[in-house]
C-alpha cells in the first residue's frame, strides 16, 4: 500500500475527488504498520467511515460530503500537517489552513469541577488495581484503563493540546522527562503497583 494506491481507492470506491494524508504517516513519524489516516471529499453523499484492512495495512478513511466541511468540528485540528494527495478546486489545500487554523488555538481550560473530577478519578482508580488474588479481572481492567485515560486528562489538566499519544509522548519526553519515565516504568509489563503511584502522583501534581 503507498499514498498513491490509498488516494485511488477512495477516488474509486467513494466518488472522492479530494484526498488528504494525514497522521504520522504525513508527518514521516510512522513505522512500517501504521495506519493510512486519511480524509476523502466527495459532492455529496453520506458521511462515512472505511476502516478495513487492505492490501497488507490498515486503512482508517472519513469520507465527508462537500457541505459536512462547511463547519469544521474542533477534532479536525488532526489534519494539521496534512497532505494533500489530490484535490479539485483548492478545496484540499483550504481545508488543511483551517485546520492548522483550529490547531493553533489555544486549549481550552477546565472548568473547577471537572479538574477536581479528573484529579480524583485518578487516585481513586490507583487506589482500586489493588488485585484481590492473581485473576482479579476488574482490577486489572481498571489498571489498564488508568493508564489509558491519564495521559489524556495530563494534557487537558495542564491545558495543553492532546493529540495523540505518539505526539504526546514526544512532548514528554521533552518537556516533562521525569514523568515520561514514569510512564515507561508504569507500561513495563508487569510493572510494580508503586510505579504506578508514582505516575499518578506526577501527574496530578498540584492540582487540587
Amino acid at each position: 500500500m503507498n499514498n498513491e494506491a490509498v488516494m485511488r481507492e477512495l477516488c474509486d470506491v467513494h466518488g472522492c475527488h479530494t484526498v488528504v494524508l494525514y497522521g504520522s504517516r504525513a508527518r514521516g513519524d510512522h513505522r512500517e504498520d501504521s495506519d493510512f489516516d486519511v480524509l476523502g471529499i466527495r459532492a455529496d453523499g453520506e458521511s462515512v467511515r472505511d476502516a478495513r484492512l487492505w492490501q497488507g495495512g490498515f486503512l482508517d478513511a472519513f469520507v465527508y460530503p462537500e457541505a459536512a466541511l462547511e463547519v469544521l468540528d474542533p477534532e479536525m485540528d488532526r489534519l494539521a500537517g496534512g497532505i494533500v494527495l489530490c484535490e479539485r478546486d483548492g478545496q484540499g489545500t483550504a481545508l488543511l489552513a483551517r485546520a492548522e487554523a483550529l490547531a493553533a488555538e489555544p486549549a481550552k481550560p477546565l472548568k473547577a469541577d471537572d479538574r477536581q473530577l479528573r484529579t480524583s478519578w485518578a487516585r481513586k482508580m490507583a487506589s482500586r488495581i489493588r488485585p484481590l488474588g492473581p485473576e482479579d479481572l476488574e482490577a486489572n481492567y481498571r489498571r489498564a484503563w488508568l493508564l489509558h485515560q491519564l495521559l489524556e486528562d495530563y494534557f487537558a489538566l495542564r491545558t495543553l493540546p492532546f493529540k495523540g499519544s505518539k505526539l504526546a509522548f514526544q512532548w514528554l519526553a521533552v518537556n516533562e522527562p521525569e514523568l515520561y519515565r514514569a510512564y515507561q516504568a508504569a507500561l513495563e509489563p508487569g510493572a510494580e503497583l508503586a510505579a504506578i503511584d508514582r505516575l499518578v502522583e506526577l501527574a496530578t501534581r498540584g492540582q487540587t
